[in-house]
């Protein structure tokens, strides 16, 4: 028996409450138990038989009695874990398709032509780097935002795997300086660094872009 919109929103209250909070994840069990539900219950059944079976169908994913809340906890870190290696396996192929890809390896050639063309000049490379930092923090910015980071499983990995090279970058940046005790940076350093850094800082946001949008699209249609 299919159910109502209603029987469904009730589900999905539930499943957040009981310690699903990403949305993805959410949808994921919702599915699950909407399909248990619908093959179990008849028109004769009551709204009490309904929501038995539902919790029967939450017993089966693994739900266990909790009086915090969280009864879903260890069902909840398993499916985040198997997102995070879903999540890494494809930025792993993304990095592949794109080194491997003759225009996104002239982008990269005509980068490292123009930062050894400035690489003497301290006001380019400062230039260039103010405006790295600039584009970054909007970017992140606008990802946090637009595309509610927190509230899903997967975009949450998208975003930590993603911002590596930042933290690589500000590693080459600042290791010298407190290593060797450099006052001044070197600039041949600094172009060098964003050389090696900028194309995966690239490639990670523009992973992080399809990864939302392909996940905005699929919360869109099952929230209609």
């Amino acid at each position: 028996m299919e159910l109502t919109r209603q029987q469904i929103k009730y589900i999905d209250h539930r499943l957040e409450n009981e310690g699903i909070k990403y949305w993805d994840i959410r949808i994921e069990l919702l599915d699950h138990v909407v399909s248990y539900v619908e093959q179990k219950l008849k028109p004769e059944n009551s709204e009490y038989e309904f929501k038995e079976f539902v919790q029967e169908s939450f017993e089966s994913l693994g739900w266990r009695e909790n009086f915090n809340g969280d009864a879903f906890e260890k069902v909840f870190l398993k499916r985040n874990v198997l997102n995070a290696k879903k999540i890494r396996k494809k930025y792993g192929q993304e990095i592949k398709s794109k080194f491997t890809s003759i225009f996104f390896l002239l982008e990269v050639f005509l980068l490292w032509v123009f930062l050894f063309l400035i690489h003497k000049n301290s006001f380019f490379i400062k230039l260039t780097f103010t405006l790295e930092i600039i584009a970054v923090v909007l970017f992140l910015i606008f990802f946090v935002v637009k595309y509610q980071l927190f509230k899903s499983s997967q975009l949450n990995a998208v975003f930590s795997f993603a911002v590596i090279p930042v933290s690589v970058h500000n590693l080459l940046i600042f290791a010298p300086q407190i290593l060797f005790d450099y006052e001044k940076m070197n600039l041949t350093h600094a172009a060098v660094t964003l050389a090696l850094i900028f194309p995966f800082l690239y490639i990670g946001f523009n992973f992080m872009l399809k990864e939302a949008k392909s996940s905005q699209k699929i919360y869109n249609k099952l929230m209609e």
